[in-house]
This record gives C-alpha cells, structure tokens and sequence, in this order.
C-alpha cells in the first residue's frame, strides 16, 4: 500500500517521540509498503539516505528559533539541563500550539501529495494532537485514516491542565469527534485503549513500541569505562525524568535510607545518571548518599548511552503511578541490553512488562519497597527480563501489527462517505 505517515518529532530530533515514528516508517517498508514520511522542519533535515521520503512542512518555530540566532530548534537530549516548563501557549491554544505553528503548513503538503500520490491510509502519529487534523482533512478526500496513540489524549495527558471550562470542553469535543471520525485507532499501551473502549466506544488495537534489533552497535565503550566504577554495583539510568510525572525524590530518599541502615550494601552501590536534569533535579542529585554515589554523566551521543546501558550491572527504570499508561521507550532499550533492571514503575503498563518478563518492579513512591529493591541491585539479585518474552517488543513484530492496523482502517473506509470541499475541522 501507498502510505502517507505524519509525526511531528522525526529525525534528527532526538526526543523519544521520535524513535516510533522512524523505525516504523523503516519496517513498513520492509514489509513492501511504500511509506512518505511528513514532518516539520523545525529540527533541521537529516543528511544521509534516510532522509528519503520524506517531506518537511515550515513551522513557526522554526521563526521563533531564528529570532534567538539559531537555525533550528534544538532537543531536549541537546543539552545537560531542561527547563521542565511547559510553553506558556499550551495553556492558551487547544489542543496545543502547534495547530496554529507547524498544522496548516503540514495540512496544505499533505493535500498536495495526495494530489500527487493519492495515498491509500494516512497514520497520524501523536503527540502533538494537532497532526491528527491532516488526517482527518485527508480522510475527507477518501483516504483511510489510523490513529497512532503514542500518548493518550486527554486520559491521564501530558499538557498542562486547560484554565477554563469552555477550553475544557472544546479539548474533549476535539478527541471525540476526531477519533471517532479515524477508521483504525492504534494503542501503544493497555490502560489507554481500555479508556477509550469505555468513554467513546472505540475500539483500539494494541501495537506496542519496540526495539528495532538492527540499529548500529553502540560505540563509546570507553566512556562507559571511565564513568562507572568496577568496584561497585552499577545502577544506570539513561534519558529526563521530567514531563511524565517521573518523580527521582523517593528513589534519593531510599538511597539516604539504605545508607542509614545497611551502610555495607551502600558501598558497592552506585546511581549513574546520563541526560539533561532541571535545575531542582541537579540540586536533589547533590543529596549526600554515601557510603553510595551518584555520578551525573550529562547529556551523552545515543550511541554512547547504548554502549553504557550495556556495560551498567542493572539498569534504572522509572514511571510515576499517576501515569498507567505509561510504556517508556527506554524500557525497549534496556531490554535489547540484556541487563537487570529495576523498575520504580508497579502500577503501570512498563511495570506490568518488567513484571511479566522476570524483572524487579516496585511503586516509584514506595521508599521501603525501594530500599529493599537497591540492596537487592547491590548484591548482584536482580534478574534479566526473559529475552523470548520480549520479541514482541522488537521489530519486525510492532510494524506487522501496525500493517494489520492499517489493512483494518481501509477496509473500513470503503463505502464512507467523502467530500472534496473543505470543511470545518
């Protein structure tokens, strides 16, 4: 089939919300699908082949970031701190700014190509909710439209809360009558598919995020070497804690406690953190730990991050329980890893799958249960996840769900009825 896949974060962005995108985009393909990737221009253009089909709408940011001297706008992973604030227009603008900053650019190329390809499904893949308008413009025009969850939209969201009922309101109207406009809506996680099964009917399938298996072999293993410390226990975390209502404070108390009371299994233990902190983060990393350390690596190249999760005795996994739905991407990697993991994370669908494949998970605000988890990482007894319980967490199985997914939404636009005048959205 001719597709057409619209994500906002794509490469050379390097957020998380990326990494999806991408590697489906490259499966599908192999699977025989012909796949155009639409995305924005804000982070620049990527200069190798992959940048092949793929097609860069103008964004507004893009302005905002050349008024501030820069070409592009830089991610998060750019740099060794974050500010943790959300854009002050998130508050102001439903469903987010960038309907109004990157939408209508991408809307008019989508058009245009379909003009060109007329294209058999769109996928709109969010966050940010506002590609999900190009999919219902092209829906309009006959073309089968999926939904790709990453992040639910208004069930347990990530945006800063709506000051006003009307804004509220509008919000809600916008999921409900463009989800239940979509022919297919796709599910990374559980818990989301089951809100939208109960509170607007739909029914999602479930394609979970993965690992693609052929990324390069991670290079830069003598950063790892200089970093951690072979005489101890190696607790590695790689990314932010923020924006998923991740919450590093209990995990520093358990660490204070463990110190406290079990000073020997302190000693051979050591919390190593490699990416950007706020401010208030790298003031909570100064807590006094020892006999433990904690080592800040800063913001390092992805393949170095790779090769340190491979070289770490266990790695850190953490996911507020406010946030069920929350799958971390980073979880995939940690499983490629072939590491122990330890995951703050019970009550939620990353902690269900640690659970289900061997690993160690407990609540991220349960300090005790912590404690006790730590000096198990200390004394070498966690567990690595069961690695065939994990392929389904690895390409190609995520894209083969996904083709299925789409294959559901154009049997399901056949007979719909389309109209080529534009409407309101």
């Amino acid at each position: 089939m001719n597709l057409l896949l619209v994500a906002y974060f794509y490469p050379p962005c390097r957020d998380t919300g990326a990494h999806r995108p991408a590697t489906m985009a490259k499966w599908l393909r192999r699977l025989g699908h012909r796949v155009t990737v639409l995305t924005t221009s804000a982070y620049g253009a990527a200069e190798d082949a992959a940048e092949e089909g793929v097609v860069r709408a103008a964004d507004l940011q893009r302005l905002r970031a050349r008024l501030h001297g820069h070409d592009r706008v830089d991610a998060l992973f750019d740099a060794d701190t974050y500010p943790g604030r959300p854009h002050p227009l998130s508050r102001v603008i439903v469903p987010e700014p960038l309907i109004a900053a990157w939408a209508p650019f991408a809307r008019r190329r989508a058009l245009q190509l379909n003009r060109r390809e007329r294209f058999d499904c769109v996928i709109t893949s969010s966050p940010p909710e506002s590609v999900h308008a190009i999919g219902r413009a092209l829906s309009r025009r006959g073309v089968a439209w999926l939904v790709d969850l990453r992040d639910a939209w208004t069930f347990e969201p990530l945006r800063p809360p709506f000051g006003t009922a009307a804004q509220r309101r509008l919000d809600e109207s916008l999921e409900r009558r463009w989800l239940t406009s979509a022919d297919a809506v796709v599910c990374v996680s559980r818990p989301a598919a089951d809100d939208l099964r109960a509170r607007l009917g739909i029914e999602p399938r479930l394609v979970p995020n993965g690992w693609d298996p052929e990324l390069a072999t991670p290079t830069g293993g003598e950063v790892a070497a200089r970093i951690l410390d072979p005489d101890r226990t190696s607790l590695v975390y790689t990314g932010r804690f923020g924006s998923y209502g991740r919450d590093p404070a209990p995990l520093l108390r358990a660490l204070v406690e463990l110190a406290r009371a079990d000073p020997e299994a302190a000693s051979h233990l050591e919390l190593v953190l490699a990416g950007p902190l706020t401010e208030d983060e790298a003031a909570l990393m100064r807590t006094d730990v020892s006999p433990a350390r904690i080592v800040i690596a800063g913001s390092l190249p992805r393949s170095e991050a790779l090769a340190l999760q491979r070289s770490a005795d266990a790695l850190l996994l953490v996911a507020s329980p406010r946030r069920t739905q929350l799958l971390n991407f980073k979880l995939f990697e940690y499983l490629a890893a072939g590491k122990p993991i330890l995951a703050l994370a019970a009550g939620t669908e990353a902690g269900r799958v640690v659970a289900e494949l061997g690993g160690e998970a407990v609540a991220a605000d349960d300090v005790p249960a912590i404690v006790r988890a730590l000096r198990k990482a200390s004394a070498g007894e966690l567990r690595v996840p069961d690695r065939e319980g994990g392929a389904a967490y690895s390409y190609p199985a995520p894209a083969e769900g996904m083709a299925e997914a789409v294959k559901a939404a154009v049997a399901n636009a056949r007979g719909r009825p389309t109209t080529e005048a534009f409407g309101t959205p």
